[in-house]
């Protein structure tokens, strides 16, 4: 098994004629780890969780998942990570609204061709979002759309969620209960979290934090998560 979950080695990132968005990073998380990367809009946050996530390449580097580097895999086994490996959590929550929270929850589930085995009714009750599980998805909350964004994030039991600005639409009480419920993925499903975000205070909820300024990353140990 490898030392590391996740681990970036001298990411360039560039696009033609521009500046890197990504000048060499290098970074390493430990299996169980909540992770912040933060910085100010523009810095390259959402880019570098792309390439984590096989949603893009890097311009030259490496980019290992449980040791493998990823960048010279396929399409098809890009999507096979992601399918299998590989949990998203969005801004937007990407709930699909003509479904209900149940539904949106085990959708992972058919894509994968797993059994549910009690998955689903174990992540509403973990999230508290039991009494929704029927409601259709235009019809919750904010707070609860990204509790049950992160409940489908889960279900295939991924080794890593990558959020992308989970918290960017909520108040602070939401705010609050899905930090609760990332720490959660963390400790009860000992899942490899990575969050990205442009609020520094959020770096309080982590292990370590990873910080990008001019395309360079300086990573760094943060409050206990």
């Amino acid at each position: 098994m490898a030392d590391y979950t996740i681990e970036a080695r001298d990411v360039v990132k560039k696009y033609e004629r521009k500046k890197p968005v990504l000048d060499g990073i290098s970074f390493s998380v430990r299996k169980g780890e909540l992770v912040t990367v933060y910085g100010k809009s523009g810095c390259g946050k959402t880019t570098l969780l792309n390439i984590i996530g096989g949603l893009d390449r890097p311009t030259s580097g490496e980019i290992r998942i449980d040791g493998e580097n990823i960048v010279d895999m396929s399409e098809d086994e890009l999507a096979d990570l992601r399918l299998h490996k590989i949990g998203f959590v969005f801004q937007d929550f990407n709930l699909l609204m003509d479904m209900s929270v149940r539904q949106n929850i085990a959708l992972p589930l058919r894509f994968s061709r797993r059994e549910d085995h009690g998955i689903v009714d174990k992540l509403l009750k973990k999230f508290d979002i039991e009494e929704i599980a029927d409601e259709m998805a235009n019809r919750i909350s904010g707070g609860e759309a990204q509790r049950t964004a992160l409940a489908r994030a889960l279900v295939n039991e991924p080794m890593i969620i990558l959020a992308d600005e989970p918290t960017g639409n909520l108040d602070k009480e939401n705010t609050d209960n899905v930090m609760q419920s990332l720490l959660t993925a963390v400790k009860e499903f000992n899942t490899t979290v990575v969050l990205a975000t442009h609020d520094p205070e959020l770096a309080e909820y982590s292990s370590s934090k990873i910080l990008l300024v001019d395309g360079k990353a300086v990573q760094e140990n943060a409050g206990p998560a």
